[in-house]
């Protein structure tokens, strides 16, 4: 903000003190304190009211704004790369939604899966079927 160095700094503090004298100088302070404490406030809200005004300008000159920050697009793009840009999204949408219920048919790797899981279980129920059988024995 202000280039004030330690220098400075220290001239304007003797100068403060010689003015003023000791018994005053915390009173100047706690009221130049408090001044820069209101400049910095309307600064900042000077500041966010241009960034408002500036932000409500920019979605009436290009109200597809939120659109753009939806899809990820950047300024600049070109209508290639914007196509593209959409399409991958599209894609890995696509993608994600695949990885959900599938109502198709089954792709040949599934077959195979459920295929072994379906032996396993047999296998496993028939073993069960011979330990029991053979263990217990049957009552005359």
């Amino acid at each position: 903000m202000l280039d004030i160095g330690a220098i400075e700094l220290f001239v304007v503090a003797v100068l403060a003190l010689v003015v003023v004298g000791p018994k005053e100088l915390p009173k100047l302070l706690r009221t130049v304190g408090g001044f820069m404490r209101k400049v910095r406030e309307m600064a900042a809200e000077f500041r966010s009211g241009v960034e408002d005004l500036a932000a409500e300008v920019e979605r009436e000159v290009d109200p597809f704004s939120d659109l753009r920050k939806e899809e990820g697009l950047r300024p600049g793009m070109s209508p290639e790369e914007i196509t593209e840009h959409i399409l991958a999204g599209k894609e890995r949408e696509a993608r994600k939604n695949a990885d959900g219920p599938d109502d198709g048919p089954p792709s040949p790797e599934e077959k195979a899966k459920k295929t072994a899981k379906k032996d396993e279980n047999q296998q496993k129920e028939s073993e069960n079927e011979a330990k029991s059988g053979s263990s217990g024995g049957s009552l005359p």
